[in-house]
């Protein structure tokens, strides 16, 4: 578990102690209700009845107020345990999603790191060369992020695999983006290969823009189910 979903899970718990026992107020003054109203009733009986009538009065309305508390105890008990439950189920989905946001920020980290960074060089690998990802950090980063997902859908019970249907379409623009890159790095600068440089350039940049803006997509969708279980 990382330190980010760590430091979002203690908030959430902050904010789920304070929603705790939520029938407290009104079983309280219910009880204080019926108190008042069988004092005053048991006075009542008393200036105006026999003391034998008021002590049954009090005995029957003790009863009473025995039963309902005991059903209210019995409600209030059983709608904790389901608050209760539905917490934890709620906890449990937040730290997946967070744990998914944290694995989208390690892919788009090792990607910068990989495309434009110091780890990018032209024929390191037959692999590469071929437009491979094979046994790169960027892979491994997509991999784990594909883990996550396929939790996420497990957690939220996407029957449709939404998540990972995100982070695999992450990892065939990589993939793109890898090819073109090294057939850029490969192509020979001669006044002849000029015009197919540029058409990789051309597509290099369609596919820099279409991996910004899925990661953006991607981004904005586990906000809006962060938000959807808070």
């Amino acid at each position: 578990m990382s330190d980010l979903a760590v430091a979002m899970l203690r908030k959430n718990k902050k904010g789920i102690r304070a929603m705790k026992d939520p029938y407290a107020p009104g079983f309280w003054c219910s009880v204080t209700i019926l108190g008042t109203l069988t004092a005053g009733y048991f006075y009542g009986i008393r200036q105006t009845q026999q003391m034998t009538q008021a002590v049954q009065f009090l005995y029957a309305a003790a009863a009473v107020t025995a039963a309902v508390a005991l059903m209210g105890l019995t409600w209030i008990a059983w709608q904790q345990l389901h608050l209760n439950k539905r917490e934890v189920r709620q906890g449990r989905t937040l730290l997946t999603i967070w744990n998914t946001k944290v694995a989208l920020r390690r892919v788009e980290t090792v990607f910068d790191r990989y495309f434009w960074g110091s780890y990018w060089h032209s024929g390191r690998t037959f692999e590469e060369v071929m437009g491979e990802l094979k046994g790169t950090p960027l892979e491994q980063s997509l991999d784990a992020l594909k883990r996550q997902c396929r939790a996420l859908d497990r957690e939220i019970h996407d029957h449709h695999h939404h998540w990972l249907a995100n982070a695999r379409d992450l990892s065939s623009v990589a993939t793109a983006m890898a090819r073109e890159r090294y057939q850029l790095d490969l192509c020979e600068p001669s006044s002849t290969g000029h015009g197919n440089t540029a058409v990789l350039n051309r597509d290099l940049e369609v596919l820099v823009y279409t991996w910004s803006a899925r990661l953006r997509s991607f981004d904005h969708q586990l906000d809006e189910l962060e938000r959807a279980y808070h």
